[in-house]
This record gives C-alpha cells, structure tokens and sequence, in this order.
C-alpha cells in the first residue's frame, strides 16, 4: 500500500496487484492481488476486471466448517472475515449481516469488499482456513497447561473477542457503531478519519504479525492470522504449480497486510520474481472539498505516522510517504 499526493490537495491510498514471473521462464504468471476491505466502488470495479481474467483465484474467506475446498461450490462461498456463519448461506446473505468492517465502510461513504466483488466465476477458489483450524494453531506452540490457567484464559479471551468484535456483538463493537453513526452524520469528521485511515495504512511495511508492543496473547492471534492463513493459501498454490497442466495464471486475492510475508515467500520457495505492479486507487480524500485546511490534515498525518512508527517492526520502519505531483 502506499499514499500519494496530488497539487491539488487530494491524497489517495493506493493498494497494488503485483506480478511474479518464474525466474526460469517456465510456469504460469502469479499475481498478488493485495485487497483493501473497504474502498470505493471504482477500485472494486478494477479488482473484479482482474479477478475475472485470471484462470484461477485463490480467495480469503475463514468459514465455519472444516471441510475439504472446491471450486464453486457452496462450502467455497467466501465470508466476512471471522464471522461465524455457514459457508454454505449464500454470498448476498453472508455480506448483509451485520459486520464492523461493513459499518465502518458505510460510515466513510465507501462499500465493503464482501458485497462488491462478486465472488461466484468458476475461476474463484476458496484457500483459507476454518474456524476451528484458527484454534487449533491457536493452541500450537503454546506451553502446556490447565484449561483454567491464567495463560490458557488469556489466549482464548483474545481469540474469543476477535470474533465477537468482527461481528458487532460485543460491548466495544457496540461502542464502535455509535462512533461510525457519528463520523457518518458529518461530513467534515467523515473526510478526516477517512484521511486518518489513509496515513495509517499507507505507513505500514513488513510482517504485521511482527508489530511491537502487542501483548503476547495477542501476538499469537496476528501470527495466526497471517502467517498460518498464508500457509494454506501457499499450500493451494504449490498443489496448482505442480499439475502436469497448472493454469496459466493464478492470483492469490488476500488482504493488503497478508503481501509482505506472500511476496518473500513466492520468490523463495517457487523461484518467481516481481515484474511489475498495477496500482489501483481505493478511495481519496480531497482537502478542499473536504473542508480540511492544509494545517489541519499536516498536523493529523503526522500524529498518525508517528504512532505507526512506534507499532512497525523495527527492522522494517515505514518509508517515507510516496509523492505523486
């Protein structure tokens, strides 16, 4: 991800889809189809025309159920992140439920992922975890001990509140909603946290599951999240390389945080290499239209980039903002 910058006073945050060539010249084209999960509906509108053109798409989705992935089937339909639902509800169904990141999309005047891309080409292939394998790496690596240890409590606690917060029921997400209410009955609050949001996801670089400062139970929670779903999702992909006839391209379509670790991983262990990148816009704020003062958007970028700095990795700091005059 990244941020430019136009004279005019609009920034915009940019999200990339990557392409990766075999370093040898043989095999099909891999592409890195980074997402944002809210954005505007003319960055979707791109997505989709990539996705489309790709003989296979390797999906995000957790589901509920721990069952074999297919191809266009009811148990390859994708689901709000951490929502636990049936994977075998229809798309529109899944999407209309009540999720934080579909109320926060509508409270910036953007559209949620779920209900934008369209999900059912028979090129589209769910490659991601279950509910219960999120647990289950939960538990892995962990020292063994009682089920009512202070650790053991801690750990599901996190995991527990996750899936509670991504569905809206509990007591912060309900606080959450009030707040997305507010931003989206003004204008000017709704540019600014929209901007906000722009700074603090183009100033991300590295491994997010390596972010400082977390405490440890929660550590464990983002190495699962992206580390353990890369795995499945990298599973998928060697199975398609290896076929007497692997498909002429593959994208892996994953949240944009998911990338640092797929890009060093796809280079390493199957021998591609980056050939060039496509950057889509996913939404913009515009200073003047916003009604926000260059002083006013200075002072929150900079308080914004200097508290990411602080959560980064250490060996991978944020690099400067991107400018595009």
């Amino acid at each position: 991800m990244r941020v430019t910058n136009s004279a005019t006073g609009a920034v915009e945050l940019q999200v990339a889809v990557r392409k990766f060539v075999p370093t040898n010249g043989t095999g099909p084209v891999i592409w890195l189809a980074g997402a944002s999960h809210i954005g505007e509906t003319n960055y979707y509108a791109q997505l989709q025309q990539h996705l489309d053109a790709q003989a296979l798409v390797l999906f995000e989705g957790i589901h509920a159920n721990h069952e074999p992935r297919a191809p266009n089937t009811s148990a390859a339909k994708p689901d709000a992140i951490l929502k636990n639902s049936s994977p075998a509800e229809p798309i529109a169904k899944a999407a209309d439920r009540t999720s934080l990141q579909k109320e926060l999309a509508e409270s910036l005047g953007l559209v949620f992922q779920l209900e934008a891309i369209n999900y059912r080409g028979t090129n589209f292939r769910n490659s991601d975890l279950s509910l219960r394998e999120l647990k289950e790496f939960m538990e892995k690596g962990d020292e063994p001990g009682a089920p009512d240890s202070p650790k053991e409590k801690r750990k599901n606690e996190a995991f527990d509140t996750l899936l509670k917060a991504m569905e809206g029921n509990s007591f912060f997400g309900t606080l959450l909603k009030a707040g997305f209410k507010l931003v989206g009955s003004n204008p000017k609050l709704q540019a600014t946290v929209k901007l906000g949001l722009i700074e603090a996801l183009g100033s991300i670089r590295g491994d997010l599951s390596r972010m400082r400062s977390l405490p440890e139970d929660v550590q464990r929670l983002m190495e699962v999240l992206i580390q353990s779903r890369n795995d499945a999702v990298l599973k998928d992909l060697r199975i398609e390389l290896k076929r007497p006839r692997p498909p002429a391209s593959i994208s892996v379509f994953y949240g944009a945080g998911h990338m640092d670790d797929l890009e060093r991983r796809v280079c390493r262990e199957f021998g591609y290499r980056a050939d060039k990148d496509l950057w889509l816009p996913a939404f913009t704020v515009d200073y003047t239209t916003a009604g926000i003062s260059l002083l006013e958007a200075t002072l929150l970028r900079t308080m914004v980039r200097q508290q990411m700095e602080e959560l980064l990795p250490s060996e991978a700091p944020p690099d400067k903002v991107e400018k595009a005059r």
